[in-house]
């Protein structure tokens, strides 16, 4: 089975799927399909549902993962995530990229759907396949599936990046964009372009407590009540992932080599002669600063700065905040929505919380499969960070869901590593647990 695991798991890797463009690999699982005679449905969103008949008789269970991942790449890579595969290297247990991030989230679950989907030897009852689109943007695929065509009522997502733990709930969260739109005025100053890179990457729900420091708020604390005209500011590459590397053009008397000292910086003059005004520019910095990252509450609601970006005289900002408080996720909105009036504000998407249901029939089978095997039970877990559970238990009637996974380590970021021993400790438990359904 080990072969086979990372026989499937190269297989999707070099079918590209970044956040938006995944009608390659759903027309993959199509075909699929079509070569072992399943039953398929393909809608509008390249979300995907196959299904396939079982051999016990037993209600019906869905496996669902979702079929985009995050692209990012080191600063000398040429790979183009539009049509080239992931370099995957395999040494020994530990599986990365080269120069890329891997897709392990969620390559790993993929690897383990197709394996059961082409194997007519494993005991199952009939199951549906549900693979979903842009979860690490929008949510936009299991927000419009039609769910009318699923008939389980119970469901296993395999989503989480921790094989010995069960997330059972997750918090909810809202993600807004805020739009300042200046005035470009002439500037004769001194002017640079500066970056700050090699900032801590990671996913802002796992690794949220490196938010507070990141590239984007670094930027803004350094160059804030400085006499500087910003021209523009681009840092982060998804409103969900830490900001790694931030970007600014400056008009400036300042020597900028003693501001950013001690910093991974690069610093090159460059001919610019246009800038915002003093007053717009601390309205910019004064708006990074004021949108709160990391930890934000007592209650552990959180926030993350992830992306900036600058298109003439319009510099817009993302910020997405987290609780398993629906009145504290309001709270935060309508707080955000009023720092500045200079700024636009519009709700991006929203997530519902998953509430958690501690008397699950499926987390407590799982929970006793676990310790049978390894005699310890699972660690349960409220997730913080966004996961389409949420948004699938609200429009399944009376569905059971849990989610299960790999080990990955530094997801969403070119560091992002997972092993294979993991893969075969979750595949061998989920064929044992769909086997005992």
């Amino acid at each position: 089975m080990k072969e086979t695991l990372i026989k499937n798991f190269l297989r999707i890797s070099k079918i590209p799927r970044e956040s938006g463009h995944e009608q390659k690999i759903a027309d993959f699982f199509v075909n699929i399909a079509k070569e072992n005679n399943l039953y398929y449905f393909k809608d509008e969103n390249n979300n995907v549902l196959i299904k396939k008949k079982g051999n016990i008789n037993s209600e019906p269970i869905a496996l669902q993962a979702h079929l985009d991942m995050v692209c990012v790449k080191s600063k000398d890579s040429n790979h183009n995530f539009e049509c080239d595969g992931i370099e995957v290297i395999i040494d020994g247990d530990k599986v990365t990229a080269k120069d890329t991030s891997l897709g392990a989230d969620q390559g790993v679950g993929l690897s383990m759907m197709l394996t059961i989907m082409e194997d007519n030897n494993l005991k199952h009852p009939d199951l549906e396949f549900l693979f979903t689109t842009e979860e690490e943007t929008t949510f936009n695929g299991a927000v419009t599936f039609p769910y009318s065509k699923v008939e389980s009522k119970r469901l296993i997502n395999l989503d989480n990046s921790k094989d010995n733990s069960i997330f059972i709930g997750a918090d909810g969260d809202i993600c807004n964009e805020y739009i300042y739109n200046g005035k470009l005025i002439e500037n004769n100053l001194p002017s640079y372009k500066i970056l700050i890179d090699g900032f801590p990457g990671g996913n802002s729900g796992e690794d949220v407590n490196l938010s507070e420091n990141n590239a984007i708020t670094t930027m803004a604390k350094l160059l804030k009540d400085k006499d500087v005209f910003i021209k523009s500011i681009d840092g982060g590459t998804s409103e969900n992932d830490l900001a790694t590397f931030c970007e600014v053009v400056v008009n400036t008397r300042l020597d900028v080599e003693d501001i950013f000292q001690g910093l991974n910086v690069k610093i090159d003059k460059f001919d610019n002669k246009i800038s915002f005004s003093i007053e717009d520019t601390q309205n910019i910095l004064n708006e990074i600063l004021e949108l709160k990252c990391g930890y934000i509450t007592k209650n552990m609601a959180s926030a993350n700065l992830g992306l900036i970006k600058t298109s003439n005289n319009m510099v817009t900002i993302y910020y997405v905040f987290r609780s398993v408080d629906g009145n504290e996720l309001e709270v935060i909105n309508n707080k955000t929505r009023n720092l500045n009036n200079s700024f636009n504000v519009n709700e991006i998407y929203t997530d519902s919380i998953w509430e958690a249901d501690y008397e699950s029939k499926l987390l407590n089978r799982y929970k006793q499969l676990y310790f049978k095997e390894y005699n310890e039970y699972p660690i349960e877990e409220i997730w913080h960070g966004g996961i389409e559970c949420s948004s699938i238990k609200k429009r399944i009637d009376g569905l059971d869901i849990i989610s299960i996974g790999s080990n990955i380590k530094k997801y969403h970021t070119i560091d992002e590593t997972t092993f294979v021993s993991s893969w075969i400790k979750t595949f061998n438990l989920l064929i044992k647990f769909i086997e005992s359904l």
